[in-house]
């Protein structure tokens, strides 16, 4: 059986007396797509914090690829090849939206400062390379035609889209998702469903966490489901969205 890309381990989070994650455990295999879905509060941002290295004080292990990597910083684990699109994005406001891609191409970059500094010849294809698969994520993030407009001046949608362009440009195995449909219209929400169906198909494992559940749903074979800090349901969606807990935790009423 092959290694799963991601384990987590009994992962637990305290703030204090509040216990925001309470020994959380999952296994996520390669090329997975995976909805993460709860009520206001129940612990989906801070699994990511945890993820992702921006809380690295917590009870219990991460593992990716086999190797543990609890504690990394969050630069450290994301040239590890965990990328992640926030809620609360950053934009590089004064340049291009082709630029805001290409210099995301740093994180996977095997040039070093001096060689670009005296701007030596593999550094020089390297940033060629690089030009060329940022214009290529252009058309399917749907930006093809703000190529050369600047970040600041995007529609709300198309930032979140740009965001989403800016993680793919990390080449990332590990993708996760914090509310990318949060805030826009119908139709660029549509651009963000089919751009997620297109990388589960290509190989790249997605976490996703949105509210918008019934797109969770179309999207992800699996999803999983918490509730106060605790993993409460973990199946396909015909299996989580009639478990009598889930539908206690989101009505907040028993069945009879």
């Amino acid at each position: 059986m092959a290694m799963p890309i991601l384990e987590l381990r009994k992962l637990t989070k305290r703030f204090g007396n509040l216990i925001a994650l309470r020994e959380f455990d999952l296994d996520i295999n390669q090329g997975e797509l995976i909805g993460v879905i709860g009520p206001n509060g129940s612990g989906k941002t801070t699994l990511f914090n945890l993820i992702s290295g921006y809380y690295r004080r917590f009870e219990g292990e991460i593992i990716y690829r086999g190797k543990r990597i609890s504690g990394l910083r969050s630069d450290q684990i994301a040239r590890k090849g965990i990328a992640r699109v926030f809620q609360s994005y950053v934009l590089y406001e004064d340049a291009t939206v082709l630029e805001n891609i290409t210099r995301c191409f740093y994180l996977i970059c095997k040039t070093n400062s001096w060689q670009s500094f005296f701007n030596t010849s593999r550094y020089c294809k390297e940033e060629v390379t690089q030009r060329a698969e940022a214009e290529e994520l252009l058309q399917p993030v749907g930006l093809a035609e703000f190529r050369d407009s600047l970040a600041g001046k995007l529609p709300y949608g198309y930032c979140r889209l740009l965001a989403l362009a800016m993680a793919l440009a990390t080449n990332p195995p590990l993708l996760l998702l914090d509310e990318p449909m949060a805030g826009i219209s119908h139709e660029e929400k549509g651009l963000v469903i089919n751009l997620i169906k297109k990388l589960g198909d290509q190989g790249i494992t997605i976490m996703l966490v949105e509210h918008d559940v019934k797109a969770v749903v179309d999207i992800c074979p699996r999803l999983v489901v918490l509730d106060f800090g605790r993993k409460i349901a973990d199946g396909s969606p015909e299996e989580v969205t009639t478990d009598r807990k889930v539908i206690e935790a989101y009505l907040g009423v028993e069945e009879g």
